[in-house]
């Protein structure tokens, strides 16, 4: 399958591993990423006129046209997810976050090399995956579905949406710990999850505690890694 593929600033900066990563799981799976064309910021939390940074996605997807990957949008940072599927307004051209991609049925192809028996992980969604319902992703458990498959334990299913406070990390550092430190102790293990901006704050604040993108997760369970 071909997706347009929008990386936003994030991948392309402090999450290039998120990249990375991403694109060896969609290329061992047979789908092909198509990075959209001159693709623009999308403004994220940072601009103010909500209007106006609905518009910059609308642009976004108005370039992705052109690469006529008829499958639609793939966008792994949530807070770019978010609004591009605002500017997509329910029409024709879908826009996914890799989480939808990747459930169990898409997953259980993969050829498994490492389990992940006698670990612990916490699955971190965070706000922007599992709310508004409007944008949500679909599934809830995807993660732990995976990592319980492969003989993992799950636990912090108190905290796995709780807000990190990552979008004021550099205006109000002190709410970032705070809220952080709220998600790190309510939980235990391993910390895995998809965002890059969750990833900034809580390993910021986690002092030894081991914080990987899902990613990192599939490739260590297919053989790519050799440790997480």
């Amino acid at each position: 399958m071909r997706y347009a593929y929008y990386p936003g600033c994030s991948l392309t900066g402090s999450a290039r591993r998120l990249d990375r990563g991403l694109k060896k799981i969609f290329a061992k799976l047979g789908h092909e990423l198509c990075e959209i064309p001159e693709w623009n910021c999308c403004g994220a939390f940072e601009f103010g006129d909500r209007g106006a940074l609905i518009e910059l996605s609308k642009t976004n997807l108005e370039k992705s046209r052109a690469l006529n990957a008829g499958e639609g949008v793939v966008a792994p940072c949530p807070a770019c997810y978010k609004n591009l599927r605002e500017a997509h307004g329910g029409k024709t051209q879908a826009v996914y976050h890799p989480l939808e991609l990747l459930g169990e049925e898409v997953t259980g192809s993969l050829n498994i090399q490492n389990d992940l028996k006698g670990q612990v992980f916490t699955p971190y969604y965070g706000c922007l995956l599992m709310r508004p319902d409007e944008t949500a992703i679909r599934n809830k458990e995807v993660m732990e579905s995976f990592i319980t498959r492969l003989g993992g334990e799950i636990d912090g299913a108190k905290v796995k949406a709780k807000c990190c406070g990552g979008n004021q990390f550099f205006i109000n550092k002190w709410a970032t710990e705070k809220l952080s430190h709220a998600v790190l102790e309510g939980s235990k293990g391993m910390i895995v999850l998809f965002c890059p901006l969750c990833h900034m704050a809580l390993t910021s604040f986690s002092r030894d505690r081991k914080i990987v993108y899902f990613t990192d997760l599939l490739l260590y369970a297919t053989g790519e890694r050799t440790r997480l």
